[in-house]
């Protein structure tokens, strides 16, 4: 309602059925507007918005029936009572079609019917109009805890990038390098996954998971992985079982390996001992991405597509940005040297479409190269 005290408009032609019907109602207490026909009824409803409409049906220029079109058209939720003196049930019926709240016959011998229809009436479009303000509020609190929701899943998603990247670079600085190449890497592999066609959450764990690729570095001496010079045999094996090592420590964690974090088991952690699809792909690139197409690779020679999409794609960028890196063995190689490695290991060391895939992406993967340069 637009205020404590209802605003009731009365439409007819008839002064005294007006001004009775305007008496009686002030004394209930309620505001009392008049119009002595339908044109001047419908400009009132327009300029005053009253809480409920009492409309007769036959009236010069325009009539109840359409009074209640326009209300039915313009304020679906405007209480309109029909007080009529014709008695015909086709009247009846037509006001009720058009929108007619109730219907009440003239002449009114006892007032309170027609109190009790003003305040059925005015009760149920007050119920309509709280039910309403209920399904806004509600429906604003849930956009707002959709908000909010979607804020926290993004701090989430952006705390596991960098606890993924950090992860990265922390093995990549074991070997000297500037922790980009991982970023690299990362970019590469998601252009590539892109490509490919992997959908958007699956591109994003292969580009995510791809940081991993060298963690299992963490667990090489550094007599190994600094070395300048060529690995024997013997440092050679223990530098391949870094794929090994990666796997491992991408493995879902265990109870004992957080027992004595918070003393008694509370439920608390379950979340923590699951195996999220991220940590898979991720297991899966550090474990495979030195396997090679024509089976000659490590840890397990297995070949062509044997070996999972995510670690092909991720050998072919991984072997584009080492060779064009400087390496504590090596200098880095100019970028037409790279790009002939490249074509020369498709269906030899790297899966041939997926250095075709490189080769169709290589301006967006060059912009990345010259982003991210060390």
């Amino acid at each position: 309602m637009h205020s404590e005290v209802s605003t009731i408009l009365t439409i007819d032609d008839e002064t005294l059925i007006r001004e009775s019907f305007r008496f009686y109602l002030e004394d209930c207490g309620y505001q009392v507007l008049e119009a002595e026909n339908g044109r001047i009824g419908i400009e009132m409803i327009e300029k005053f918005r009253p809480d409920l409409v009492l409309v007769d049906l036959r009236m010069p220029e325009v009539d109840g029936l359409e009074v209640l079109q326009h209300v039915h058209k313009h304020f679906p939720e405007l209480p309109i009572i029909v007080i009529s003196g014709t008695g015909y049930i086709g009247d009846a019926v037509e006001a009720m079609n058009r929108g007619a709240w109730s219907y009440l016959l003239k002449p009114i011998s006892d007032f309170n019917s027609l109190r009790y229809a003003v305040e059925h009436a005015l009760e149920k479009a007050r119920l309509i109009e709280e039910n309403r303000s209920y399904r806004e509020h509600l429906e604003e609190k849930v956009q707002q805890r959709t908000q909010a929701l979607e804020h926290t899943n993004q701090l989430l998603r952006d705390t596991r990038m960098q606890i993924v990247l950090r992860l990265g670079k922390a093995s990549e600085y074991r070997d000297k390098e500037t922790g980009r190449h991982v970023i690299r890497v990362s970019c590469y592999t998601k252009i590539l996954a892109d490509r490919f066609g992997f959908d958007l959450q699956e591109t994003d764990n292969m580009a995510l998971g791809s940081a991993l690729h060298d963690v299992g570095k963490i667990g090489i001496s550094d007599s190994i992985l600094l070395k300048p010079g060529k690995l024997s045999d013997e440092e050679w094996k223990k530098m391949k079982e870094h794929c090994l090592l990666g796997r491992e420590l991408l493995q879902p964690l265990t109870r004992d390996d957080v027992a004595g974090l918070t003393g008694e088991n509370d439920g608390t952690l379950e979340g923590i001992f699951s195996d999220s699809h991220l940590m898979q792909v991720a297991r899966t690139i550090a474990y495979s991405h030195h396997e090679q197409w024509n089976g000659k690779g490590y840890p397990e020679g297995l070949k062509g597509e044997e070996i999972p999409i995510e670690a092909r794609i991720v050998a072919a960028v991984d072997i584009y940005d080492a060779i064009g890196s400087k390496r504590p063995y090596k200098d880095a190689y100019p970028e037409e040297k790279c790009l002939q490695i490249m074509r020369e290991s498709a269906g030899n060391f790297l899966d041939p479409q997926v250095v075709d895939t490189f080769f169709n992406s290589l301006d967006l993967i060059q912009q990345i190269k010259e982003k991210w340069a060390d």
